[in-house]
This record gives C-alpha cells, structure tokens and sequence, in this order.
C-alpha cells in the first residue's frame, strides 16, 4: 500500500539524488572540466520511459535547485532543463525506438544544447565568460556516465514502478 504512494515520487527523488551527487559529492574545483550532467541523465530517461510522472516542472525544480545550490543566476539552470524536457517530449517516440547506442550521441547534442543556451544566458546577464574546455568537457562526461545512471534508473524502474 505504502509503495503506491511513493510511485509519483520515485523520479523527484532520483533527480535529487543526482542533483546532490552532481553538485555536493563532486568538488567544483577538481572536476571543473569533466563535471557529468547527472540531473540531465535522469530528466532524459524519465522523460522518454515514463513521461506521465516527468514533466516540465519537474525540470524546472531542478533547474532551480541547481541555480540555487551551484550559486548561477536564478533561472539559468531552470530554463535550459525546461528546453531540454521539451526537446525530449517532442521526439521521444523516436528516441524510444532507438537503440540505447544510438542514444549516447543523443545525448552528447542534449549537453551542447544545454551548455548553449545556458552560455547565451549568461552572456546576457553578466557579459562574456566562455570557458572553452567546459564546452568539451562536460558533454564528453555526461555521455560516458551515461550507461551507469541508465544501468541504475531502469533497476530503479524495475522494483519500484513496475512491482504493482
């Protein structure tokens, strides 16, 4: 009975985990460049294996709780997460169709997209401050991690969402 009620939570709670693992477990300083989107990682597979329980505003709290713990301008965070839901909701009847091999540059372009409007942003708000290994660095991470947090999320799916 209790397991029905933690059922609309289940993504919440895997995006706030990657959230605090992305941002508090892994030092700004020494990860600078290779810094994985974990929060982008889940957002994608949620989004396109259960879209009911991923939506818009679940991105959009954890961009915000992204701008506010990582200290970025409120907002910034937010609205890219919200673009790159979107972009994943238009196309995820093709996205699901694919292999998962096929989804690794997918999701290297989702990263370049993120990094571009989130640079845009701020170019805006605070002038320009491009760090060029950034730009590499981050979407390089992201899709090589990206097979573990899968790995972890479809376990995750399996014996919490699919156990009714």
């Amino acid at each position: 009975m209790i397991s029905y009620l933690l059922i609309p939570w289940v993504p919440l709670l895997t995006v706030w985990i990657a959230l605090v693992i992305q941002e508090l477990a892994l030092p700004f300083a020494a990860w600078a460049v290779f810094r994985p989107d974990l929060v982008l990682i889940c957002l994608f597979y949620w989004r396109l294996y259960r879209s009911d329980l991923c939506g818009p505003v679940l991105a959009f709290v954890a961009g915000l709780m992204l701008d506010i713990i990582s200290g970025t301008p409120l907002g910034l965070n937010a609205f890219s997460k919200v673009a790159m839901v979107l972009l994943i909701g238009h196309f995820s009847v093709r996205l699901r169709a694919a292999e998962f091999m096929h989804l690794l540059p997918v999701m290297l372009l989702l990263v370049f997209f993120d990094l571009i409007i989130q640079l845009l942003l701020f170019s805006v708000l605070r002038g320009n401050e491009f760090y060029l290994p950034l730009f590499f660095g981050r979407p390089i991470a992201t899709m090589l991690l990206m097979p573990v947090v899968v790995a972890m999320l479809i376990h995750i799916q399996k014996s919490w969402l699919e156990y009714q």
